[in-house]
């Protein structure tokens, strides 16, 4: 893949966002990388809800059938042309089109029109989706191939984090992810150091182990305060798991890091949290909800520390790197697997 260099920008100031420029356009910082993205969670679709997602510039359609099927598909119905997230509604297992109740099965097959004449042949564009760990995640290939790789699990089929906050960032995913190895910024920006113990790199995942200490003196969020041990998994561009381990009060937290490209310049950063061990006992359901929801804006108020620094810089392709700032180059070396189009 070839990277963007370095070039001179200037920003522009709309209602509240920013947005980089070049010239008289804006310029995204990097292509959209290929692979999975979360675009919901478990409980934002119930059987029989329809939902309108943003995702590389185009919409999706997501519903769940009766019976509990999650499906995706680009908006537009094949008859003549009705968007599918404006109207649309679930009927059994089949989604139907608001505009002449032409209706869908699960495989994207027309089986029914509103009329009672027989259906054409006609099929829903469908899109890969699947269910981890309570987040829909929608393949996205630039060449339009089918996903190569799975984002495992970490929890049962069914599981739902305890609590979920979205997001929208002037960013991209290798910005945000580049975060979890990038040790320099920690001090000065979260007010804590950071000691990486281990990196591993293996096709599409990547692991980053390390530990916190506060600094001296500096006590200013949560996670931050505490000394804990962290370790990340990576599954492409799209997904961050975390697992925290906090030996003064004997708790583990866990917690997802899922930034999506909504479109050229922007990502929408799903953070989510849940905690089932807490003061060195198992947690029942209802006190691991309601702890793990209350999680959620501490963890997101440590993060989005970082927020105005994402949304106003820019790439550099060839960074003067300094001892104690982390493997990029390592990093980046990895994330290029993910992208099969050049710079638009």
């Amino acid at each position: 893949m070839k990277m963007p260099s370095a070039f001179s920008s200037r920003l522009v100031r709309g209602t509240g966002e920013v947005s980089l420029v070049t010239g008289n356009r804006a310029t995204p910082r990097l292509p959209y990388p290929d692979g999975w993205y979360a675009v919901a969670f478990r409980d934002e679709l119930p059987a029989g809800r329809v939902l309108t997602r943003r995702l590389t510039g185009e919409d999706v359609v997501l519903y769940r059938t009766r019976s509990g099927l999650v499906r995706a598909v680009r908006p537009f119905c094949p008859h003549l042309g009705a968007h599918l997230g404006h109207g649309g509604r679930v009927d059994g297992e089949n989604i139907v089109c608001p505009f002449h109740h032409f209706a869908f099965s699960p495989s994207g097959d027309c089986v029914r029109t509103g009329c009672g004449t027989p259906p054409p042949r006609a099929r829903l564009m469908m899109l890969e989706v699947r269910e981890v760990d309570g987040a829909i995640l929608v393949w996205h290939h630039s060449r339009g191939l089918s996903p190569g790789w799975k984002v495992p699990s970490s929890f049962p089929l069914g599981f739902q984090p305890a609590g979920h906050v979205v997001h929208t960032l002037v960013d991209h995913p290798q910005d945000v992810m580049e975060n979890t190895i990038d040790s320099g910024h920690c001090p000065p920006v979260h007010q804590m150091n950071i000691d990486i113990s281990r990196t591993h790199f293996s096709g599409p995942t990547m692991e980053v182990d390390f530990s916190t200490t506060p600094l001296q003196g500096h006590r200013t969020g949560f996670l931050v305060s505490l000394q804990a041990h962290f370790r990340l998994q990576l599954h492409g561009l799209g997904w961050l798991f975390v697992r925290v381990d906090i030996p003064s009060i004997q708790s583990h937290i866990h917690f997802w890091i899922l930034p999506t490209p909504i479109d050229p310049l922007h990502v929408e950063l799903r953070l989510a949290a849940s905690i089932d061990h807490a003061g060195g006992i198992d947690l029942p359901p209802p006190a691991s909800r309601l702890i793990g929801k209350l999680l959620v804006p501490l963890i997101s108020r440590d993060l989005a520390k970082d927020f105005p620094i994402w949304q106003h810089k820019t790439y550099v392709e060839q960074p003067k790197l300094t001892k104690g700032d982390g493997p990029f180059m390592q990093y980046r070396r990895w994330a290029g697997q993910f992208y099969s189009e050049s710079i638009p």
